[in-house]
């Protein structure tokens, strides 16, 4: 093991990020760059902000984000074969 790395791993800060992550891909399945945008934005705003938790921020963004996350799943499942 090389002892120049340093180690600060923190194990509740890690699921915290992944719990945050998980809410944005949900969000931006189309776009990592967004996702990972606005997981950066929901993770200040609950470890120094508001306190709301990143279900209650996906939830205010898009109320509806179940329905569009399925649709996206479906569409990306379709492939349209022309002969």
């Amino acid at each position: 093991m090389r002892e120049d790395l340093e180690h600060n791993f923190d194990l509740a800060e890690f699921n915290a990020s992944c719990r945050v992550m998980k809410c944005a891909r949900q969000l931006f399945p189309h776009s990592e760059r967004q996702a990972e945008k606005w997981a950066i934005f929901a993770y200040d705003r609950w470890t120094r902000g508001s306190g709301a938790s990143p279900e209650m921020l996906r939830d205010a963004r898009n109320p509806n984000w179940k329905k569009a996350l399925e649709e996206y799943n479906r569409r990306a499942k379709t492939k349209v074969i022309y002969y």
